[in-house]
């Protein structure tokens, strides 16, 4: 277990994914309650963990969707524009244009226009488009390393090689390239960041309730109670067995868990944290810890029990990691006080994990 330097603070990390939905005109209390948390006195990372932007990502000029799209990513500026810690974003599906063939385009965009608001600062990881990974060092005991899922479910062109900037030239060099970087770092606390989860307990991961057999269109709005039993369970049974592209059952996602369980695995108490579900979900599993945090902006079922869940609840809200100068780690889960009383929100979930 490695140990912070005992006469320095303890390092805070807060996770918050899927923030795509905040209103783009007025400040959000999700993204409220998590700056409550920004003391200038704590070191700290804020990272948003993709799908910044919905439906579509970052139009091109002249969209009837741009507009909206560069007012929500102006809010998550404005909400940190005094902030002096570590900003990292990454990429989700929607940021892609939900892997339309000209999602490149859009998370170039993306990419660009939110440098810009940060003043050039190089928060956007991995860049320009790449599958990554991008690594990131807080001090001399935290390694982070950002990977771009949505890269591996991506339809049309995918960058990949030095033309396009990218520092693995093939699929198997990426994931090479990630076990050199977790190896050289095993010594340090281990923090990789993707959108898509590896394990969910929720939609994704083909969990499904009974109203979704029998009004199935709720999959995809929450207001269409349309019942199709009997029929309605294909559906479901679909998306749990076969997979759209944005499902753990789907090949191409199932080629991406299976490597990165694979090489996870070989490393105890490493941290993988995901959006892409829209709850809150800390999943233990051969010896790693496992946090989905995607209900930023909006909120979708997720089951109260299973093997390896140890906290699940659909709310909007955000988790935190407190790397201590012990070498210890606590995971906390928030979420807002909707009676405002309390700025920092209300502490739903905490545990100490390492």
């Amino acid at each position: 277990m490695p140990s912070l330097n005992l006469d320095s603070a303890p390092f805070e990390i807060f996770l918050i994914g899927d923030t795509g939905d905040i209103s783009p005109v007025r400040p959000d209390p999700v993204l409220q309650t998590l700056c409550a948390h920004l003391d200038p006195s704590q070191p700290s990372a804020v990272v948003f963990l993709g799908d910044n932007i919905y439906p579509r990502g970052l139009p091109p000029k002249g969209n009837i969707l741009r507009k909206n799209a560069e007012n929500t990513l102006i809010r998550h500026h404005e909400a940190l524009k005094d902030y002096q810690g570590k900003v990292i974003f990454i990429a989700g599906n929607h940021d892609w244009n939900k892997g339309r063939k000209d999602g490149y385009e859009y998370i170039l965009r993306q990419e660009k226009y939110i440098q810009e608001l940060f003043g050039g600062k190089n928060v956007f990881l991995p860049s320009n488009g790449c599958p990554g990974p991008a690594k990131v060092n807080i001090g001399d005991n935290i390694t982070i390393v950002a990977i771009d899922t949505q890269w591996w479910l991506q339809k049309g062109l995918r960058p990949i090689g030095a033309q396009y900037g990218c520092r693995v030239n093939s699929e198997d060099d990426f994931f090479e390239q990630l076990e050199k970087i977790l190896e050289e770092n095993k010594h340090k606390h281990l923090l990789v960041l993707g959108h898509h989860p590896v394990y969910s307990y929720a939609i994704h991961g083909g969990r499904f309730k009974l109203k979704h057999h029998i009004f199935p269109l709720t999959l995809y709005d929450k207001d269409a109670w349309i019942p199709l039993p009997g029929i309605g369970s294909l559906l479901p049974l679909y998306r749990k067995f076969l997979g759209a592209r944005e499902d753990m059952s789907h090949p191409r996602y199932r080629r991406l868990r299976s490597r990165l369980k694979e090489i996870l695995g070989r490393y105890p108490n490493l941290i993988y944290a995901a959006g892409h579900e829209h709850n809150l979900q800390y999943i233990c599993k051969n010896k790693n810890h496992f946090i989905v945090s995607g209900s930023g902006s909006k909120v979708k079922y997720v089951v109260q029990s299973g093997k390896y869940l140890r906290f699940g609840i659909k709310c909007k809200g955000f988790f935190k990691l407190r790397f201590e100068a012990d070498g210890s780690v606590y995971l906390s889960a928030w979420s807002v006080d909707t009676t405002k009383v309390l700025a920092k929100g209300k502490v739903i979930y905490e545990e100490q994990i390492i």
